[in-house]
């Protein structure tokens, strides 16, 4: 690890303008106006650097437009056409494998736990990216040059790259959570330059995926990955993330959280436990799809028990609201995206998608819809109640999927529209603008009930949660998809089998999510967006366990004794 000698004094600058961006002169001209953008880029760079420096700078860019911005998308964008063209699976095996790979992200309670706890070789968050990034650029390498035939081998290497991108996104996260914490009046700025660099990287990893897959083998890009999978090592080494190391006679493991926060730390190990086994039942008995399902649902109840034992009642209850939105809005992703970029021998007269279109034409009009839709709810819905943003959520969801059900059907083409124009308006387009108008409510409201002085561990845990329901969708969708007969091979026995396709997406994705509505009247506030939701230090109202079976003398009954 370099020396600290490269750590800076982020809270040494404190100026009562410093989110005060470039500004018009009066009178303004035409060349004024033409400036302003190129100004308001330069002005926001300079606070940015002024505050945080450019050494933080050059990390958070590496992490979130290499490493979590272009890598993980392209991970994503690849896994489709890295199943039929280099593997050659099925729909199941293809999401099977997504549904291992994915486990890391349901992990990230117990990941901020361990690197809280233990300071591996002297450093909270250091140490653990680097590891971390080795452990990713040996599977981006494995990739790429093994001659891998099993899904299960290569949906394990896919599990070690997703913990690179999981452990590095939380332990930054937090790094610049607590810099802006220092410096409140830079927040602002921090997340613009942390989501700007996401968005970035994203819509570089869509403009090249789709045209590489189509003329290329895909495992090519893995090999593009194994540099920027190392890439995140050269700045934490040299001490860029200003993470101080542990004096050596602080080091070893602290029990102070788990002390304090028995319960809450329980609830990560617990959850980390069941996301864990979960992969290593789908490794070891990767076409027993019933049994997964009946694994991820009984871990689902385990965990939506602890739950409202071990959050505060509110804040379990929100929470479980997510993860069961995000339970049932099924994931049966294997079988839709087989259906439309199969060929005219597997689905006569089908869309037949290239790559290029379904993975390019359409993730970039997402990420233009995702931007739409911040810019709706900035202006339009942030004073909304928590209760409507959610309906709203759902109900876009479901006419979103509408749209796809209507071409699994053929009816744009009856009615004389192209199947590339009429996907336009569908989920995997529409979606990103959703995503934004579910994801803003659930972030504002958690942030108004996490527990004070607790906030980076709960919000992980809170995070691994709603992933872990992601997991649970995935799983039952496996299960529907092989349960409703669908074949996405030709050669399977019989050929392919899409006759079922139109009821799973509309059980899986139109009428389930619905049942999400009525349980808002039970588990979110009645609360506009900018209200207090709970009175002061009620955030930090204990949970059932706490109130009944922690020690008198405990931190949080001192506190509520005081």
């Amino acid at each position: 690890m370099a020396a600290d000698a490269n750590k800076q004094d982020y809270t040494e600058i404190e100026s009562e303008n410093e989110e005060k961006g470039y500004e018009l002169p009066e009178n303004a001209g035409v060349v004024d106006y033409l400036m302003w953008p190129w100004k308001s880029m330069e002005g926001f760079f300079e606070r940015f650097m002024r505050n945080f420096g450019w050494q933080f700078g050059v990390q958070m860019a590496i992490m979130y437009l290499l490493v979590k911005g272009l890598m993980m998308s392209v991970l994503g964008l690849i896994k489709l056409s890295y199943c039929k063209k280099s593997l050659g699976i099925d729909g199941t095996a293809c999401q099977t494998m997504g549904t291992i790979a994915q486990t890391p992200w349901a992990i990230k309670g117990a990941i901020g736990v361990l690197s809280d706890a233990y300071p591996l070789f002297g450093y909270h968050k250091a140490s653990y990216i680097i590891c971390s990034a080795v452990l990713g650029t040996l599977a981006f390498l494995g990739l790429a040059t093994l001659p891998i035939a099993s899904a299960a081998v290569a949906a394990m290497l896919m599990f070690a790259a997703n913990l690179e991108i999981a452990t590095a996104d939380l332990l930054c996260e937090g790094k610049y959570a607590e810099l802006m914490q220092t410096k409140p009046k830079t927040g602002s700025t921090m997340v613009s330059y942390v989501w700007g660099c996401f968005q970035v990287g994203s819509l570089v990893a869509a403009c090249f995926v789709g045209p590489v897959a189509d003329a290329y083998d895909p495992k090519v890009l893995f090999l593009v990955l194994t540099p920027i999978a190392a890439s995140i090592i050269v700045p934490t080494s040299l001490g860029y993330l200003a993470d101080e190391r542990v004096p050596d006679d602080k080091a070893g493991f602290k029990t102070d959280l788990i002390k304090q926060y028995p319960y809450i730390v329980s609830f990560c190990l617990v959850m980390a436990l069941c996301a864990v086994g979960n992969a290593l039942i789908d490794i070891f008995f990767f076409d027993e799809h019933l049994w997964q399902a009946i694994y991820a649902i009984s871990c689902a109840v385990l965990l939506s028990v602890m739950a409202f034992l071990c959050l505060p009642r509110q804040l379990a209850m929100s929470n479980f609201y997510m993860f069961i939105a995000s339970v049932l809005y099924v994931d049966i992703g294997g079988a839709q995206d087989f259906w439309f970029t199969a060929d005219e021998k597997c689905v006569p007269g089908g869309p037949a998608f290239d790559y290029t279109y379904y993975n390019t034409y359409t993730s970039v009009v997402g990420a233009f819809t995702g931007w739409v839709g911040i810019v709706i709810f900035q202006t339009y819905m942030s004073g909304w109640t928590f209760r409507n943003l959610f309906w709203v959520t759902t109900l876009l969801q479901v006419v979103a999927s509408a749209f796809d059900l209507l071409i699994i059907n053929r009816y744009n083409i009856a009615w004389g529209i192209p199947d590339k124009w009429f996907y336009m308006f569908g989920d995997a387009v529409i979606g990103p603008a959703v995503m934004m108008f579910a994801f803003m409510p659930a972030v504002v409201l958690t942030s108004k009930l996490v527990p004070k002085g607790l906030e980076s561990t709960t919000y992980a845990l809170l995070a691994g949660f709603q992933n872990f329901g992601g997991v649970v969708s995935s799983q039952v969708g496996i299960f529907a998809t092989e349960f409703a007969g669908i074949k996405t091979e030709d050669t399977a026995e019989g050929g392919c089998n899409f006759d079922n396709l139109s009821t799973l997406v509309a059980v899986s994705h139109c009428i389930l999510p619905l049942f999400a509505i009525p349980l808002t009247f039970l588990l979110i506030p009645n609360k506009l967006m900018t209200d207090k939701i709970v009175e002061d230090d009620c955030c930090d109202e204990p949970s059932l366990l706490t109130q009944y079976f922690s020690p008198a003398d405990s931190s949080e009954t001192k506190g509520k004794e005081e």
